[in-house]
C-alpha cells in the first residue's frame, strides 16, 4: 500500500511540473506556424509609463508565397524623427530566416541568414559601413520574428524554450532568448476582451512580453521597457 501511494504521489508531482526547458533551432518542427496569414495590420505605439501618451504607429504586411512569409514593418514615431522600414523574409514553415534589410533606423542594415553564419553590411546613419560576418555551428532566428516565434511556440504554461538569434544591436555575436509561457488570461482588444495566454520573452538586459491570441494566435498586445520607469505597449488600432 506504502508503495502504491508514493506512486500515485510520484505520479502527481511529475504531472504537476513545468514541461522540459525546450532548445529550439530553426526547423526543428516546435514551432506551429500554420496560423500566418497575409494580410496589413496597424498598430499603435503607446507610452504607458510614465504618462500616458501615443507615440507613433506601426504597419505590418504580411505576404506568403512559394512557402516563404515575407514581412515588411513601416514604424512612424514622430517625436523621435523616426520613420523606419523593415523587410524581413523567412520560410513559412518554420521561421527559418532568409534576409533581412532595414532602412530609416540607428543603421541601415542588408543582412542573409545561412546555415553557417549572417553576412551582409550595417550602415550608421552617421558613419560608414561596416561588414557583418558572424559562424555559428547552425542556423539562428533573426530577433527581428521574435514576436512570431512567441506566437508559435506550444503555448502551454510554464514552457520555457532558449532560442539562438541574432540583432543588430550587437553585430558581432548572436545571443540566446529565453521564452517562458505563462497561464492564460484575459487582454483587453477591438471587440472586447479576449482569452489570452502572456509570452515572455529575455533578451539580454531586454525583456518584452507578448499577449497571445489563444484561439487565433494573433498578437493582441506587446510590451516593454527600454529603460528604468518607461514602458511602451503596442497594440492592434482600432
Amino acid at each position: 500500500m506504502r508503495l502504491l501511494l508514493l506512486s500515485l504521489l510520484l505520479a502527481a508531482s511529475a504531472s504537476a511540473q513545468a514541461p522540459d526547458t525546450l532548445t529550439v533551432v530553426p526547423g526543428d518542427g516546435t514551432l506551429v506556424t500554420d496560423w500566418l496569414a497575409p494580410g496589413t495590420t496597424s498598430y499603435t505605439i503607446r507610452l504607458v509609463q510614465p504618462i500616458q501618451q501615443d507615440v507613433g504607429t506601426s504597419v505590418e504586411t504580411i505576404a506568403i508565397e512559394g512557402g516563404v512569409v515575407t514581412r515588411v514593418t513601416n514604424v512612424s514615431v514622430p517625436m523621435q524623427g523616426m520613420l523606419q522600414t523593415d523587410t524581413v523574409v523567412a520560410d513559412a514553415g518554420t521561421l527559418t530566416p532568409r534576409t533581412h534589410v532595414s532602412e530609416g533606423g540607428p543603421a541601415a542594415a542588408s543582412l542573409e541568414f545561412m546555415a553557417e553564419g549572417i553576412a551582409g553590411l550595417l550602415t550608421p546613419q552617421n558613419g560608414e559601413a561596416t561588414t557583418v560576418m558572424v559562424m555559428t555551428d547552425g542556423p539562428v532566428f533573426d530577433s527581428a520574428w521574435m514576436g512570431e516565434i512567441a506566437q508559435s511556440l506550444p503555448l502551454e504554461a510554464g514552457l520555457v524554450a532558449r532560442v539562438e538569434a541574432y540583432a543588430t544591436q550587437s553585430p558581432d555575436e548572436t545571443f540566446m532568448a529565453v521564452l517562458t509561457v505563462g497561464a492564460a488570461g484575459t487582454t483587453a482588444a477591438p471587440g472586447g476582451d479576449r482569452a489570452s495566454v502572456p509570452v515572455t520573452v529575455e533578451m539580454g538586459p531586454l525583456t518584452m512580453t507578448y499577449a497571445v491570441d489563444a484561439e487565433t494566435r494573433a498578437l493582441l498586445s506587446t510590451q516593454f521597457s527600454p529603460q528604468p520607469g518607461v514602458v511602451i505597449e503596442i497594440t492592434p488600432a482600432e
